[in-house]
């Protein structure tokens, strides 16, 4: 096993609304299906099926009017001990003006400013709305190396969107952890992850995000990187549920 003063939790991030900004919170339950609450909702059109996104595909859709990244989504209640019984968020425009989704005001919050009448935020249901797999990881010291090689570009975990943020000493150091037992927390309700690989990351990256602004420059630069050329952060899921706190110790096994 290895652990040390350095690796502890530093930052829990949830997204109750896929792609928009989230929220950082002190501590979340954490069930198979990812931190809970986290992406259960998403802008949906009824017509297509397609999901709200910064990407452009088959599967997501950029919706004309704001940009998704310059909103962002909390819960008003933090999600119950049940995750069929996780109350619907809030959606916060650049103004700090608040939408509940459960009132439908998100709803027409987008309707009104796309057009799109048939648009509403959803709860997942036949569509899964991660990408990939349910909870990501990066290492406090992976963000001083972008730092780094991006000098005057404000970069910080939320460029990454992941849900836990570990403080650690060497970049790249949580890419070591892949295939591993991420053990975290202590007691009865200690969480165990599995990571399965380095996330490839997207344009979402580069993008303006409330007072980060673009960097354009991102996706080239992770592109140089000779053992892991677009990649950064890992990607698993749990494998022993149960709630992770900011300050948790992080124990590789």
């Amino acid at each position: 096993m290895e652990t040390s003063s350095e690796n502890v939790i530093a930052q829990i991030w949830r997204y109750p609304v896929k792609s928009l900004r989230g929220e950082l919170i002190a501590a979340a339950a954490v069930d198979t299906r990812g931190l809970r609450g986290d992406r259960l909702w998403a802008v949906r059109d009824s017509a297509t099926g397609k999901l709200g996104s910064g990407k452009n595909s088959t599967r997501f859709r950029r919706f004309p009017g704001p940009t998704l990244l310059s909103l962002s989504s909390r819960y008003p209640v933090e999600p119950a001990a049940s995750p069929e019984d996780v109350e619907a968020p809030l959606v916060v425009d650049a103004d700090g003006c608040e939408y509940p989704v459960s009132d439908g005001s998100a709803d027409r919050f987008f309707q009104q400013q796309t057009g799109i009448a048939t648009l509403s935020v959803a709860r997942e249901a036949e569509v899964y709305h991660f990408d990939e797999t349910p909870v990501s990881l990066i290492g406090t010291a992976t963000l001083r190396w972008v730092e780094e090689q991006m000098p005057g570009i404000a970069t910080d975990a939320r460029r990454f969107r992941p849900n836990l943020v570990v403080r650690t000493r060497e970049p790249f150091e949580e890419e070591g952890w892949v295939g591993r037992t991420v053990h975290i927390g202590s007691g009865d309700d200690a969480v165990e992850l599995a990571f399965t690989h380095v996330l490839e990351r997207c344009v979402m990256t580069t993008m303006e995000q409330a007072d980060l602004p673009p960097a354009l420059g991102m996706l080239k630069m992770l592109g140089q990187r000779e053992d892991q050329p677009l990649r950064l952060a890992v990607a698993g899921a749990a494998t022993r549920t149960g709630t992770v706190r900011a300050g948790d110790p992080v124990v590789v096994c």
